[in-house]
């Protein structure tokens, strides 16, 4: 791995299967892995429309809900129709949100700043909530990423 603008991003390859392509099931080359500090201080946007998704990342829905940590991937998604700086978070190959517009604007800086402006990365992420205590006491999934500090 080669390290780039401090902890901001460790690079890595990845390699695309030809099999993967041909059959729908592409993988993400991921460019640079994002240490964060534990912190998970970064909310994901939009997660209301992606629970189905967040919850089989999650494994289910449990009594006391979950706190899991797992691998995000954060794409650049220039072509977004509502947002031309629009930065989609996917956990497990599916979409479970979005960075905020401003945070969304300041991991695009740093990405720049430390010379890669138009990379894919992983960074970790913790699935929240989604308890299920019967009787209509169910809660949303939320996911939080813990990226390194500006």
């Amino acid at each position: 791995m080669e390290a780039i603008g401090g902890v901001w991003p460790m690079i890595t390859r990845a390699h695309n299967s030809l099999l993967g392509w041909l059959f729908g099931s592409r993988q993400i080359l991921v460019e640079a892995n994002l240490p964060g500090p534990g912190l998970f201080a970064i909310d994901v946007v939009g997660e209301l429309q992606y629970q189905n998704a967040i919850e089989i990342a999650a494994g289910g829905r449990t009594e006391d809900g979950c706190n899991e940590i797992v691998d995000a991937i954060l794409i650049l998604e220039d072509s977004n129709p509502r947002d031309n700086q629009a930065v989609q978070v996917r956990i497990d190959g599916r979409v479970v949100g979005y960075l905020s517009r401003e945070n969304a604007r300041n991991y695009r800086r740093e990405l720049a700043a430390a010379g890669h402006p138009e990379i894919t990365a992983r960074c970790q992420a913790k699935i929240v909530g989604g308890w299920d205590r019967g009787h209509d006491n169910c809660g949303y999934f939320g996911v939080k990423l813990d990226l390194p500090p500006a």
